[in-house]
Parts: C-alpha cells; structure tokens; sequence
C-alpha cells in the first residue's frame, strides 16, 4: 500500500472512529443525572480523544506523512485509552452504553 493510500484508509478509519465516539457522548448525555455525573470522568477524556483525531485529522488534510510512525504511536495509544475509557463507562452504568462490542476501537 502506497503512502497516499494508506493516509486515506487511516482518514476514513479515523472519521469513523470519531463519529461512533461522539454518538457514545450523546448517549452518555442522556442519562440521568446521577448516572451522567459517574460518567463524567470518562465523557471528558471521549472530548479530550474527539481533539486528538481532529488534531490527526488536519496533518493528514495538510500533508501526508512519508513516515506515519511517529503518529502511528500516538493513534494507537489513543485506541487504548478510548477501549479503556469505553469500557469504564459502561462498568459505571452496569451495561453497554453502545449497542455492539467495542470492536470497532481495536
């Protein structure tokens, strides 16, 4: 797979990534309050993820990395702070807060 190409799966893969991350805030947006205030913790860092693809997003919009590696790092530790940030707020309201598995993160 050539670079341009492999920038273009990761664009997609990482737009696809924030969308299912922004609907599991508008979920966790309609709990109750007692529910939404255990998740909060776990909402921010979703926030805080959400900055990190845009971040991402706009070095793939303005160039395309001969060298992804360095970035490669960061989204993979991204991925697991998301898996492990997903998985607490489901803990927190005794169930999935999204109605598949979360391997769509991995």
């Amino acid at each position: 797979m050539d670079t341009t190409s492999y920038c273009d799966l990761l664009e997609r893969q990482l737009t696809a990534w924030k969308s299912k991350i922004r609907e599991v805030i508008r979920l966790a947006d309609r709990l109750t309050a007692s529910e939404w205030e255990a998740v909060r913790p776990s909402t921010r860092s979703l926030y805080a993820i959400v900055a990190e693809i845009d971040s991402q997003l706009a070095v793939l919009k303005t160039a395309c990395p001969a060298d992804w590696s360095p970035q490669r790092r960061v989204v993979e530790d991204k991925m697991h702070e998301l898996q492990e940030t997903l998985k607490k707020l489901s803990d927190r309201v005794h169930g999935p807060l999204i109605p598949d598995s979360l391997s769509w993160v991995s």
